[in-house]
C-alpha cells in the first residue's frame, strides 16, 4: 500500500513539473567601460518543443558626467520548434516609449512597431543569446525596433577552458558571446558607437 501511494506522489509531481515547465534563469550586471550602469535578467521556460522567454534591462548613468541616460525594456518572446512564434516589448529611453507586438501567422511572423507593420516569411529567430543552439541565420529580429537584420555568425572553441565564443556581426557593431562547455551563457561584449565598451557579467 505503501508502495503504491509513493508512486502515485512520483507520478504526481513528474505530471506537475511537465506543467511548470524546465525554467532557467541568468541575471546579468551591464557594464560600460568597466562601470555598473544597470542589470538584465532573462527566464527561460521550456515545455517540450515550446519555449516562453521574458527578459527585463535597466539602464541608469551619466555621460561624461553631464547627461544621464535612462532605458527600461521588457520582453517576453514564444517561441515553438525552434521559431519565433510571438513577441512584444515596451521600451522607455530617455521618457519616450516604443512597443512591439509580432504574432505567428501561417507563412511566418507578423510584426508591427516602430519600422512599421511587417510580414517576416519562414522560421524566424531573434537575438537568442541565452541559447546559442538559436543563434543560427543570416537575419535575426531586433524585439525592440523590429529590424530584421542581417548578419554573419560564426564561433569556435578556446583550447584552454573550451568555453564556446560565438560573434554575431550586425550593423551596428559586431557582439561577442561566450558559453561554457555545457553551453550556459556566461558573458556578452559588444562596442557602443561611442567607442565605449559595454559588457554583461554573470552574477
Amino acid at each position: 500500500m505503501k508502495r503504491i501511494f509513493f508512486l502515485g506522489l512520483v507520478c504526481c509531481s513528474q505530471l506537475l513539473w511537465a506543467e511548470a515547465g524546465l525554467e532557467k534563469s541568468w541575471s546579468f550586471k551591464v557594464l560600460i567601460d568597466d562601470r555598473e550602469v544597470g542589470s538584465h535578467q532573462f527566464v527561460v521556460v521550456e515545455r517540450g518543443e515550446s519555449l516562453s522567454v521574458s527578459s527585463t534591462m535597466a539602464l541608469d548613468f551619466k555621460v561624461l558626467l553631464i547627461k544621464r541616460v535612462t532605458y527600461q525594456h521588457q520582453a517576453t518572446e514564444t517561441w515553438e520548434s525552434g521559431c519565433l512564434s510571438g513577441a512584444s516589448s515596451e521600451t522607455e529611453r530617455q521618457g519616450k516609449k516604443t512597443r512591439l507586438q509580432a504574432s505567428g501567422v501561417a507563412a511566418g511572423l507578423s510584426v508591427e512597431s516602430i519600422q512599421g507593420s511587417e510580414l517576416i516569411e519562414g522560421c524566424v529567430r531573434s537575438f537568442a543569446y541565452w541559447d546559442p543552439n538559436l543563434l543560427q541565420g543570416d537575419q535575426l529580429l531586433n524585439v525592440e525596433t523590429g529590424e530584421y537584420l542581417p548578419v554573419v555568425i560564426s564561433s569556435y572553441v578556446s583550447a584552454g577552458d573550451s568555453n564556446t565564443h560565438i560573434t554575431i556581426a550586425a550593423p551596428k557593431g559586431d557582439i561577442h558571446l561566450q558559453y561554457d562547455v555545457a553551453g550556459d551563457w556566461l558573458s556578452l561584449q559588444t562596442k557602443l558607437k561611442t567607442g565605449a565598451e559595454l559588457k554583461y557579467q554573470r552574477i
